[in-house]
């Protein structure tokens, strides 16, 4: 079973996001989060912890209060959920770098520049580590 969960501190991204995710039908129902302290804690739900059956699907804003996209990304590496955890950036940064350090956690299955557009969530369907949900 695959659960999507989409994290950004701004409420329109996260109502775009929501919509493009729903009508590309990666998605009715994603899980939303609007920063990613938030995802942690319900990763590190009980029920989430010992379901070794659900995959998530990450889409992950980069710059964001409390703790950013790479501090979480550095959080789930010794979680007990990693291998099930698939992350999208999804960054209105257009800085070579932050592309180059997505590609240095193993994680990360795509860098999406902002707006999510149909054409990002087809190619998003065709990952190898995911596409068998679709």
């Amino acid at each position: 079973m695959l659960e999507v969960i989409l994290v950004d501190d701004d409420d329109i991204v996260l109502m775009m996001q929501r919509k493009m995710i729903s009508r590309c039908k990666i998605s009715s129902k994603p899980i939303i989060f609007k920063s990613a302290l938030e995802t942690l804690e319900y990763l590190n739900k009980p029920e989430n912890l010992e379901n070794k059956e659900k995959v998530y699907l990450i889409f992950l804003d980069i710059n964001m209060p409390l703790m950013s996209g790479w501090e979480f990304l550095d959080k789930i590496k010794k979680h007990v959920l990693y291998d099930q955890i698939h992350v999208i950036m999804v960054t209105s940064s257009i800085d070579q770098k932050d592309r180059s350090r997505a590609e240095t956690y193993q994680r990360v299955i795509d860098y999406i520049e902002k707006p999510v557009t149909v054409k990002h969530c087809e190619v998003v369907k065709q990952l190898k580590s995911i596409n068998e949900f679709f």
